[in-house]
């Protein structure tokens, strides 16, 4: 028995001697590309390990060099990744208690290169080794390896997403954690769309991202351009970036620069700074209590993202209690740069907004948003209240409703814009209602004398690059009547051109005339928009005339022929001619002999008789009570 014992610790001896000696004089340097192979089957790409070598003890160092991961096929660049050497000391004793610590890690020259197609498939995504990368995937905080001295020495990292635009480059110059209980500290620079970029995070030291009990602490401190981010706050869990709890700050020049660094597309503005509560749980980020200022104008609300696999879902409610409309002016092609709220835009010489339509904002997220902005600053302009409830899906986007209130009435209807062919289309479909006419007087010499309420329909469908290409190939239709209102007695006149009794007004004063009926009717094809009918009936004068106004070109042609229905000796009833551009019109007389006196007026039922065609489309837009519905019925009998 005692012989038996003797050959068996014999045996065993000589095993572990030989098991020491085959560790020892091993080269394991052949195990690279056993090693790469291996890597390869799991990842589904090709992995390369140009040297490793193991250098024996309790906490064996295991030295690999040349360390490559081959990129997509699809991808510009032949690699992903490629390490130029990484150091990692094994604690044997913890391995044998199943338990990963690591004395020490290092990562020298790094070089990784992400990156997103047209599609949205990212090139970190390993399909043969998805089963691979979830085994080894920690389910929580408490599973993550020990680590003591870490290191990453001259690292680079590279993103860049096509469908998004996004190109983003940024060195680490150095990530060094020399012992346990110190802060881990990330410091990287770059650029992002051809602008300088920093980033700064300071997170918890690596024995406390172990500790599950305690929340994780980080700030992120991240500047591109003039655009400035600060994260402060705890992570439940970092692993999985599930519990975040940060105060947020939020600034810069222009809210549309933040589409490159977060992939949310939002409009052009004046400056703005904000801040808020930003918590993420179930996959999902929020920034609750959102406040501050966007140029003059303050903002609040609520915003939800819900980063999803394809797009993502955003979705916001958003105030502003005094809304100077020039500081979100880029939703409507203004300028935030320029204090005259009419700068837009637009090409030299232009009034119309040469919005560039931008299909990759268009279809870089799907959003649900509900804007309300109070006490809206327009100079010259009446309004009061603009609301609206964005929904942007698949590249289209819908307002819907749209609405801008005044004094009195109110601008209300849908746009659209469809982003989901090479060129978009755009559709508007805006309805007025009794939008009151005093208040674009105000301030004038004539706005004592001016009272009534304007109603109309606007229909319109184009397609282009830009806003003003939508407009100046669109089709459709447009409606503008008044009834029951009055005008200054003086600027009748001058339309008319009766300069006696003008000269009289001036003089003496400005009696309001009773308006009876206006109504402007267009057809609109290819951008050029045509009056069918154009009529202005008061108690003093009649006006009918033809109007042509080029979108495209934005030049207009008309011809206004006012019929005054009093005697004056200087009443000179000569037809009013108009022409030039939106920007700079003409306004003259046309050449010829004065019309003879005839102080009867234009018959109605001669100038009226092509409305009773657009009574429907008046009551889409208008409702049951449409202007002039009244005579227009009479015109009807006649």
């Amino acid at each position: 028995m005692r012989r038996a014992l003797k050959w068996g610790a014999g045996l065993f001896a000589g095993l572990m001697l030989m098991l020491i000696l085959v560790v020892l004089l091993f080269d394991w340097g052949r195990l690279a590309p056993w090693a790469a192979n291996r890597l390869s089957a799991m990842s589904g790409r090709e992995v390369t390990i140009e040297k490793l070598d193991i250098d024996w003890s309790w906490q064996p160092l295991i030295t690999v060099e040349g360390l490559t991961v081959a990129n997509a096929a699809w991808a510009k660049e032949p690699l992903m990744a490629e390490v130029e050497r990484v150091r990692m000391r094994v604690s044997l004793p913890a391995l044998l208690r199943l338990r990963w610590e690591l004395p020490e890690l290092a990562i020298i020259r790094p070089r990784v290169r992400l990156e997103q197609n047209e599609e949205g498939v990212a090139n970190w995504d390993f399909t043969a080794g998805k089963l691979a990368a979830e085994a080894t995937t920690p389910d929580d905080r408490t599973e993550m390896p020990l680590i003591g001295d870490f290191l990453i020495e001259e690292g680079a990292l590279s993103y860049r997403d096509r469908r998004k635009g996004i190109d983003f480059r940024s060195r680490i110059s150095n990530v060094a954690a020399r012992d346990t209980d110190r802060k881990v500290r990330v410091e990287g620079d770059g650029t992002i769309e051809r602008k300088p970029f920093t980033v700064t995070l300071v997170a918890g030291s690596l024995m406390s991202l172990r500790a599950a009990e305690d929340p994780y602490p980080v700030r992120l401190d991240l500047a591109a351009g003039g655009t400035k981010l600060a994260l402060d706050g705890t992570m439940r869990d970092p692993i999985r970036l599930e519990g975040a709890d940060f105060q947020l700050s939020l600034s810069g020049p222009d809210l549309a620069e933040i589409f490159p660094i977060f992939g949310i597309p939002t409009p052009t503005t004046a400056p703005y700074s904000l801040s808020g509560r930003m918590q993420r749980d179930e996959g999902r980020w929020r920034v609750d209590d959102l406040k501050g200022e966007v140029g003059e104008s303050d903002l609040s609300g609520s915003v939800a993202i819900d980063p999803r696999e394809e797009i993502p879902l955003i979705q916001a409610n958003l105030l502003s209690r005094k809304l100077r409309l020039i500081d979100l002016g880029g939703l409507i092609g203004l300028d935030p740069g320029e204090e005259d709220p009419s700068a837009s835009v637009a090409p030299p010489g232009k009034v119309l907004p040469d919005v560039p339509v931008e299909l990759a904002r268009l279809r870089a997220a799907d959003m649900e948003v509900q804007f309300t902005g109070q006490n809206v600053v327009v100079p010259d302009l009446p309004l009061r209240e603009v609301d609206f409830h964005l929904i942007l899906k698949g590249g289209q986007a819908r307002l819907e409703p749209l609405r801008f209130k005044a004094e009195i009435g109110e601008i209300a209807g849908t746009v659209v814009l469809d982003g989901r062919q090479d060129v978009p289309i755009g559709n508007f479909d805006l309805g007025i209602r009794n939008l009151g006419l005093r208040p674009f007087f105000k301030g004038t010499r004539f706005e004592p004398e001016t009272e009534g309420a304007l109603a109309g329909r606007i229909q319109l469908q184009g397609t282009g690059s830009s806003l003003s290409d939508i407009l100046g190939t669109s089709d459709g239709e447009a409606v503008l009547v008044m009834e029951n209102g009055t005008l200054s007695h003086l600027l009748v006149e001058l339309a008319g051109l009766d300069a006696a009794e003008a000269l009289a007004n001036l003089i003496a004063g400005d009696d309001a005339i009773n308006v009876r009926c206006f109504v402007s009717d267009f057809d609109v094809k290819k951008g050029m928009m045509q009056s069918r009918t154009l009529v202005l009936d008061t108690t003093d004068t009649n006006i009918k005339g033809k109007l042509a106004l080029d979108l495209g070109q934005e030049r207009l042609e008309g011809r206004l022929q006012p019929q005054p229905k009093d005697f004056s000796p200087l009443s000179a009833r000569v037809p009013i001619t108009l022409g030039g551009t939106f920007k700079e019109p003409a306004v003259g007389v046309e050449g010829g002999k004065l019309a003879l006196k005839g102080g009867a007026a234009v018959a109605l039922g001669v100038l009226l008789t092509p409305l009773a065609a657009i009574v429907p489309f008046l009551d889409a837009g208008g409702g049951e009570d449409s202007p002039c519905r009244s005579l227009i019925n009479q015109a009807q009998a006649k």
